[in-house]
């Protein structure tokens, strides 16, 4: 008879097996590692005139985030988190380590085309905000209608 596949099951005999090699658990609460790299939650959304996004960023400056835009190719990269001074970091001891730093990059195929001159993007309180202006082409246009003769010449 063959057994179905668990992958669930399978990660957790392996943390079974770590536990039992390592002197500190891998599994109880503050403990267990980060198993998936850090992206940046992120919302896009468009109104009549732009596209605007919103990307969690905690603890980035303007310094630390590097926004660049091809044609409908969104990009951003940065740095999350904070680190501490040298002097800090050597001399602590450590209790608790969960508030993790590092690098992140995140793509996105934006659903309009927009005016790069005119993008802005500002970042507070761990939120990056970019505004993003429909370029000319791509923004609605109304089109009246007229009654047939109605328009000379």
């Amino acid at each position: 008879m063959m057994e179905r596949f668990r992958p669930r099951a399978e990660i957790e005999r392996v943390l079974d097996e770590m536990d039992r090699l390592l002197t500190t658990p891998l599994r109880r609460g503050r403990f267990l590692p980060r198993l998936t790299p850090f992206r940046p939650a992120i919302d896009l959304y468009e109104t009549p005139d732009a596209l605007i996004v919103k990307a969690l960023v905690p603890g980035a400056k303007p310094d630390d985030i590097h926004v660049s835009l091809e044609h409908t190719t969104l990009t951003i990269r940065g740095t999350y988190g904070y680190t501490l001074p040298e002097d800090e970091e050597t001399e602590a001891t450590w209790h608790f380590r969960e508030a993790v730093s590092g690098e992140f990059t995140e793509t996105l195929t934006l659903p309009a085309v927009v005016d790069p001159d005119a993008v802005t993007a500002t970042v507070e309180q761990g939120v990056l905000t970019l505004k993003m202006p429909k370029s000319a082409e791509t923004r609605a246009k109304h089109i009246p209608v007229h009654e047939a003769g109605a328009l000379v010449g």
